[in-house]
């Protein structure tokens, strides 16, 4: 790469990472909301009055529907779906609670043996 081109390149970066903090702290003042987030499912049409449903994330389509009310009622059910507290979150709870029950144990029996 020419020396020029990464400068620049090294440059706008800088500028970008600037950028993404004054954002930052722009929506941390407490009179300013924040924009919603993006939708997780986005709704095309293929054509022929047909729509896929594709995650945003990987790109990958979901579902096809016929008619657009079908396919954003669709959308939006999966993102109501999505946004449940599913068993797996369940899991990493109760393993963050046995964890930090466990420390607190541990530290109450140290002091509780020199005592």
């Amino acid at each position: 790469m020419h020396s020029s081109f990464a400068k620049r390149c090294a440059i706008l970066e800088g500028l970008r990472e600037r950028a993404r903090i004054a954002t930052a702290e722009f929506y941390q003042k407490p009179s300013v909301m924040p924009p919603p987030l993006a939708p997780l499912i986005i709704v095309r049409p293929i054509g022929n009055n047909t729509f896929s449903l594709i995650n945003r994330t990987t790109g990958v389509i979901v579902a096809e529907r016929f008619g657009h009310n079908d396919a954003t009622s669709h959308a939006r059910a999966l993102e109501a779906k999505a946004a449940q507290f599913s068993i797996r979150q369940f899991g990493q709870l109760l393993r963050n609670w046995r964890l930090s029950i466990g420390a607190i144990l541990a530290v109450l029996v140290f002091f509780g043996s020199h005592l």
